[in-house]
């Protein structure tokens, strides 16, 4: 026996051809389902097993090919297995690669050679690859990630691997000006270069600066390409006027990071942020020095405010610290993730003609509010109330009346019994963090605690209860202790905070009557209270950062001077946007979530694979029509207009009468058959079904649907919220319920929104989603796929199983 080609060999051929079936592949398992554990705990069955062709001298004419299994997570680990010869052709047989100086440099590195890194046989851009398939990719981002390196290129596309621990040696300030530095040259040299000769010296010099793959080469590739748009543009400018500029598009970029809940997401997008920030301050400090040393002219202006403490920031400080104020208020524990993003936002970041950055504004998709009324176990609420409740010196905690409280003691806390983080994040330190962001953007000392109290009052909202004065009737419990902090920190009467409550009113004509409600409608319109407060506060501090950051007049020409006297010429956006779901239970939030996801990948497929199909006609390169997995019918399940789940839901809002099972009948009714949706026997009975995505076939629960698509907050609790003695509670009376221009006269007035005109949360997501899809069209894109190596969100923990799934 002999060994030969090293190759890779599906685990269902290996077992149809040991065992006479295919076992079943190990499957990643799901948030909240028990896991089967009855195989066998000793290897790892993600699909692919590693192996060395064999030439058996001893057996002529064999049909049949025979590979020696060498795979220590391989059930057949050194197994000598006959295949059928169309293994090849059938892909249950692929090559492999080999890495480095010999076949078996990837499993014993030669350490003693001069100038040898460990891992540097693992290629930085698997386009490299002589063999290009899931097992090479899978076994090369494994390999790296051993060895810290995190971060791989797969052409244009950046993956970033989650190492669940501090990199710190590769996110400093000195890393970062590698990249300003090789930026910098490229567009020198770029731009100096005349002849061929000239560009093969430039390439020759950038090959020997070349750096790894990383969050800061987006970042840095981006920007380059935004400055050399606009230095084109001026270019034109000046040798045919204007009008020639105008025409020219492409100034816009996009930074889009995907990946599901715990890849890191937000903390990648958080690192392209400061680069961007840092590179803005870079430029703008070397084009001062640059003036004053020539000793003429004044430096460039800087555009800044005063923060809270009457402290001068800048717009790059400023810009920065709306992290810590949106994760505070929109982050939580999660089973996979312990600083997961419940609400998506993208970032467009402005730029002047010479790269200052001089604004930012930030637009935000589907804030999860039923999280504020429950928790899975394992999951957390959102950070601000931990924080408070650790992080608030004495008298803080005494003027909000929690001093005697913990998260063990609040019904918005205490449901799941979590109450840490596992990253090892102290919400002590975030807490000051957040004080520090908002004074850093400018929010005065007494609006910092209007928002805390609000924060505060919807704690102790979530602990009132309710007397029973017969079937259909209830009253507020006048001696519960968390009441009296209800009212002085919201500006209720314990009459009013009653009378929203627990009764309701009805028109019949020109006549009104109040009927009272029971006690389980009573709680039900108090979560109603508390999401809506919650949502409008959130709301609030998002249009307050973006009254901070936004260059102003921004809707006009681009061009135009803001006040500040600077101009936006161009803008970076940055997406990070919640990743693919599917749980053990799943509802409307992850129906909405997926279909975002949808939607995004068929942007990806149209913008990257379309965009390689070109690439090769323009060099004139032979090809064949590459197919790709196109996904409008499942875009047309969920949204299209009349017989999309998403509009008949919307439908069922709008009618009378109508309930979760009516929802579920008319979706049975009018989407099976549709190859994309299921609907058993079983799922009927318990009022489910399915939609195969992309990513995978998730089975949705209707239960919940039409409350949470419609998301009313009752007429009483809204004229309860105007009521307040508190000026800031009026505020997101009028986030909650916008007023309206009276039609005559000067006045202004609320009417309250009939069913067939109010928007839907499922339509406003719609809407909103369409929107991005618009703005990105209108940019040039740039892609970070971030992937999470294992769930167990520990450090050094590759799981194979986890990654072909994301990848998949």
């Amino acid at each position: 026996m002999s060994e030969s080609t090293r190759v890779w060999v599906r685990t269902s051929a290996l077992d149809k051809a040991v065992y006479g079936k295919i076992k079943s592949i190990a499957q990643r398992s799901i948030p909240g389902k028990a896991v089967d554990d009855s195989g066998d705990n000793d290897t790892v069955n993600w699909g692919w097993a590693r192996g060395n062709l064999v030439k058996d001298d001893d057996k002529g004419g064999s049909a049949n090919v025979r590979v020696f299994i060498q795979d220590e997570d391989s059930a057949h680990d050194r197994k000598t297995v006959d295949l059928p010869a169309d293994s090849f052709t059938e892909g249950n047989i692929v090559v492999g690669n080999t890495y480095g100086d010999g076949e078996d440099s990837d499993d014993e590195d030669d350490y003693g050679r001069p100038g040898f890194t460990p891992g540097s046989q693992y290629p930085d851009d698997l386009i490299t690859l002589t063999h290009l398939h899931e097992p090479a990719v899978v076994h090369c981002l494994r390999r790296r990630y051993q060895y810290d390196k995190i971060y791989t290129s797969t052409g244009p596309i950046l993956l970033a691997l989650n190492p669940f621990k501090h990199c710190t040696s590769i996110y400093s300030e000195s890393m970062m000006k590698k990249y300003w530095d090789r930026g910098e040259k490229s567009m020198l040299h770029s731009a100096s270069a005349s002849s061929s000769e000239e560009k093969k010296s430039d390439e020759h010099m950038l090959e020997e600066a070349e750096l790894p793959p990383h969050v800061y080469s987006i970042a840095d590739n981006t920007f380059r390409l935004m400055i050399s748009k606009l230095e084109e543009s001026n270019s034109m400018v000046r040798s045919a006027g204007r009008g020639a500029a105008t025409a020219m598009q492409g100034f816009d970029q996009s930074i889009l990071v995907s990946g599901e809940s715990g890849a890191g997401k937000t903390v990648t997008t958080k690192f392209i942020m400061q680069y961007l920030a840092n590179l803005s301050q870079r430029s703008s400090d070397s084009k001062n020095k640059n003036v004053g040393g020539r000793g003429r002219g004044k430096p460039a202006e800087r555009r800044g405010s005063v923060g809270g403490s009457g402290n001068k920031v800048n717009i790059e400080q400023q810009v920065l610290k709306s992290n810590p104020i949106l994760e505070s208020f929109g982050n939580a524990r999660t089973i996979r993730n312990d600083n997961s993003s419940r609400f998506g936002k993208f970032i467009e970041i402005q730029f002047t003609n010479t790269g200052s950055l001089v604004g930012a504004s930030i637009e935000t998709y589907l804030l999860e509010k039923v999280r504020l009324i429950t928790q899975t176990e394992g999951e957390r609420n959102y950070h601000i109330f931990y924080e408070l409740l650790q992080g608030m010196e004495e008298d803080q905690l005494d003027n909000y009346f929690i001093s005697d409280y913990t998260a063990e003691d609040f019904n918005m806390t205490n449901k799941s019994g979590t109450y840490d983080r596992r990253d090892g994040v102290d919400d002590c330190e975030t807490y000051q963090d957040l004080l520090e962001a908002m004074d850093t953007m400018g929010f005065a000392p007494e609006e910092q605690k209007d928002i805390l109290a609000i924060t505060c009052a919807v704690l102790h909202s979530s602990n009132l209860t309710f007397n029973s004065l017969s079937a259909d009737e209830s009253e507020i419990d006048r001696e519960n202790p968390h009441l009296e902090p209800v009212l002085s920190l919201m500006g209720f009467t314990a009459e009013n905070l009653n009378r929203a409550l627990c009764y309701f009113s009805i028109v019949a004509g020109k006549e009104k009557h109040t009927r009272s409600l029971p006690k389980q409608k009573a709680e039900k319109g108090t979560e109603a209270l508390i999401k809506a407060t919650y949502g409008a506060l959130f709301t609030y501090l998002v249009q307050r950062i973006n009254a901070s950051i936004t260059l102003k007049d921004e809707k006009s020409q681009r061009g135009s001077r803001g006040s500040s006297g600077k101009t936006k010429a161009a803008t970076i956006g940055v997406l990070d946007i919640f990743g693919f779901e599917s749980f053990k239970v799943n509802s409307f939030e992850q129906l909405c979530i997926n279909y975002c996801n949808e939607a995004l990948q068929q942007q990806f497929n149209l913008f990257v694979l379309k965009k390689e199909q070109e690439e090769y006609e323009r060099e004139g390169i032979q090809w064949s029509f590459i197919s790709f997995p196109e996904n409008q019918d499942v875009l047309d399940l969920i949204d299209k207009k009349g017989s999309g789940i998403l509009n008949i839901l919307d439908d069922q809002c709008r009618a009378p009468g109508t309930t979760d099972k009516t929802f579920a009948n008319d979706i049975y009714q009018k989407c099976t058959g549709h190859t994309r949706f299921e609907a058993n026997f079983r799922q009927v009975g318990a009022r489910q079904f399915g939609v195969h995505h992309y990513a995978g076939t998730v089975e949705y629960d209707t239960e919940g649907f039409v409350e949470k698509n419609r998301d009313e907050l009752p007429k009483e609790a809204t004229e309860l919220l105007l009521s307040s003695t508190n000026e800031f509670v009026k505020k997101l009376a009028n986030i909650v319920s916008p007023p309206t221009a009276a039609p005559t006269g000067g006045g202004r007035g609320r009417k309250a929104a009939s069913a067939g005109t109010r928007v839907t949360v499922g339509g406003q997501f719609s809407r909103q989603l369409q929107e991005l899809r618009s703005k990105i069209d209108l940019t040039s894109p740039h892609y970070v796929r971030c992937l999470k190596p294992n769930d167990l969100l520990v450090p050094d923990h590759f799981d194979p199983v986890n990654i072909v799934d994301q990848l998949r």
